[in-house]
Order: C-alpha cells, then structure tokens, then sequence
C-alpha cells in the first residue's frame, strides 16, 4: 500500500521532531541514528529514504530552525519605525524565539558548537540573515547605528537576547515584562548613536 504525501510529509517532519527531542534530551553527539530511528518509530529504510545520513538530518534541522527564527524576528518590521523602538522590537522578538523554544535553542547551541558547523553551513546562514544583516548595514550607513562591525553589534544585542532567555529557561534568572523591556532598551541604546 503506498502512503499518501500528507503521510510521507507527516514521516519527514517526525524524523526531524525526533532528532530535535534527542540532541534536548541527550547531546548532539549522543544523538545516533539508531536512536533517531526508535524515537521516529521509523524503519532504518524510511529514515535512509529522507536523509542520507545524520549529518543531512542534522544540517536540515540547522537551516530549518535558523529560517523560522529569523521569519520570526524579522516578520512585520517596519524600517520607518523609529530606530531604538525597532530595535527593541528585534531584540525581544530574539529573546522570546529562544525562550518559547528550548529544544530549538540547545540544538542550535550544540550545532554552531561542532564540526557540522562548516564554512558552508556559516554562509548558508547568512544568507538567511541577510535581511537582517542588510538592515543593520543600513542603518551603520546612514549613521544611526555605531559602526563597529556587524558581528560586534549582535554580540551586544542578539546574544545577551539568547543568553538572558537560556539563564531563565534554566530558571537561574526570572524575567517580567517590565524588565525585559529595560534589558532591551539598554541593549539597544549601547548600539544607537
């Protein structure tokens, strides 16, 4: 009996869920593809059919979950907006991905950590980015933003955004409303001219 492209797409999207739920539970190196077949409740062959191999389930989990996130951060900017309003908008808009999806957070952690992060994953990643990136350039060029350099100005904002959201998944830090606007604003001050 063949299965119906909603299955084999429902099939693919399992294999994918599975492996997310593994490198959460037990570490991107841990992460075999005997146990991505269990936890699929997949056959060797279904898994082999969609992925080649571990390195292809994980490089498309990696552009995957990078795609939704900048989709996220990036849907309905206004670039008309006041500077530090858009700015603050992004940055909890980082934070907020990475808290509501600490699965997606620590695979994207372990990833850009290992060997399968290569100079052709970092470019595909940018690519994704570049909305953003060409964003930022922008505004450095029309001198609203300091010019320190891309990959400084999102060390300053975008990673204390994913570093504070790990302290309070962790519950090591808890966080309202009140005081993530501030943390945002200040962030975001510290970039603006």
């Amino acid at each position: 009996m063949l299965m119906s492209k909603l299955q084999r797409t429902n099939r693919y999207q399992y294999i994918l869920d599975a492996t997310l739920a593994l490198v959460a539970e037990e570490g991107l190196l841990k992460t075999s593809m005997s146990k991505i077949f269990k936890r699929s409740k997949s056959s060797p062959g279904v898994v082999y059919h969609y992925f080649s191999s571990k390195d292809e389930i994980m490089d498309t989990l990696f552009l995957r979950i990078t795609s939704e996130m900048m989709a996220q951060i990036m849907g309905n900017v206004d670039p008309e907006q006041a500077i530090l309003v858009r700015y603050k908008d992004l940055w909890l808009k980082k934070y907020h991905f990475h808290f509501n999806n600490p699965d997606k957070t620590i695979f994207l952690e372990q990833y850009k950590n290992s060997s399968y992060f290569s100079a052709e994953r970092e470019q595909q990643m940018q690519q994704i980015m570049m909305g953003l990136l060409s964003m930022g350039q922008r505004d450095i060029e029309r001198g609203l933003v300091v010019p320190l350099g891309l990959d400084v100005i999102y060390t300053m904002t975008f990673t204390v955004a994913l570093n504070l959201a790990k302290l309070h998944i962790d519950g090591e830090i808890t966080l309202d409303a009140t005081i993530l606007d501030a943390v945002a604003e200040r962030s975001c001050q510290s970039i603006l001219l």
